[in-house]
């Protein structure tokens, strides 16, 4: 039986900083390799490596956890404990053990869902995603809509948790995730588009948040939310999931919201982020509002009168399009049979 030699972990946290300099992160990727190359470690073996590694683990830097947590995410004997711990981690070290490790439960995976960051539960949603069958899936989906109602509010509320990298990388990533909603996603048309950005030019707020509603299918209090934020994220991936113009969302941002257009800097990474996301991600957040509407309305006992903002958004655009001066050719054609 080729067994770690137990001599070799006696005094390796003192050695870890021997004569000032630290070598936590090679001592973890040796006792790592060490425990990965055993080809049958004993419950000794596990206990004193799982001991060791989860106190290094919590003192080494971001490179050295996600070197182990590649090493163990493939090994069918890693310690629980170890394992557990780097499923929690930052994304970047979390990532692989998401995705491949066996020693995660079901029940770990769900704990994780409700505990850590959107995108770690983007991972898991994929991973289960490609181990269960379709058919299972899809039976999965419809068995309890109050369920995905009460998921999906807490998927909203971490993302407008979140700070600017963490909803970047959520967004990035979003096409990981199972959709909530399978209902047809609208497209504005350009007379909506042209009436939202004439509004936030004229810093005409409550208007913007109206037509939002509308042309998301989203609640007053989730239309607020997205244009009050502070960070801009929200604005950015309703302009994708609306096919807004590139051009437009900038203008859009330097003139509707006073906390994020102070900053030109600000504008160009939100423009950045723009052209980084899908508009598959983007409508998949959409829809993540929408369902969480869909579990306030429930608590409340309210339904969302839709038939009624259809007909105001006729009746406004109707209007706007009455007031918009004649384009050039027409007045020249018009002027020239006078």
């Amino acid at each position: 039986m080729n067994s770690l030699p137990r001599p070799s972990f006696k005094g390796l946290l003192n050695l870890a900083q021997h004569d000032g300099v630290d070598i936590r992160p090679t001592l973890l990727r040796v006792i790592t390799d060490g425990y990965v190359q055993n080809a049958a470690p004993t419950p000794e073996d596990e206990r004193q490596y799982s001991e060791l590694a989860t106190r290094l683990l919590e003192e080494t830097d971001i490179t050295a956890r996600a070197a182990v947590a590649v090493r163990l995410a493939h090994h069918p004997a890693a310690p629980r404990a170890v394992v557990q711990m780097l499923a929690r981690d930052v994304l970047e070290v979390a990532e692989p053990i998401l995705r491949h490790s066996n020693i995660l439960t079901a029940a770990d995976c769900e704990a994780i869902v409700r505990d850590c960051s959107l995108f770690h539960a983007a991972i898991i949603a994929e991973r289960i995603r490609t181990s269960v069958p379709e058919d299972r899936m899809v039976a999965r989906s419809k068995s309890s809509p109050e369920t995905s109602n009460c998921a999906a509010t807490e998927l909203c509320e971490l993302f407008f948790g979140a700070d600017g990298p963490e909803r970047r990388l959520i967004l990035l990533n979003l096409h990981y995730a199972t959709p909530l909603s399978h209902e047809a996603q609208s497209v504005p048309q350009r007379a909506d588009l042209w009436r939202l950005q004439m509004a936030a030019l004229r810093h005409q707020s409550e208007v913007v948040i109206r037509e939002l509603e509308n042309a998301l299918g989203i609640s007053n209090r989730q239309a607020r939310r997205i244009i009050n934020d502070e960070s801009g994220e929200p604005i950015v991936a309703a302009a994708k999931a609306i096919n807004m113009p590139a051009e437009v969302l900038q203008r859009v941002l330097l003139f509707l919201n006073p906390r994020v257009g102070q900053s030109v800097d600000r504008v160009y990474e939100l423009a950045a982020l723009y052209d980084q996301i899908s508009t598959e991600a983007a409508r998949r957040l959409i829809a993540i509002l929408r369902e969480a509407d869909a579990a306030e309305q429930t608590r409340s006992g309210t339904t969302t009168p839709t038939w009624r903002h259809a007909v105001e958004s006729a009746r406004r655009a109707l209007s706007e399009i009455s007031r918009q001066p004649a384009a050039p050719e027409a007045r020249r054609n018009s002027s020239s049979t006078g």
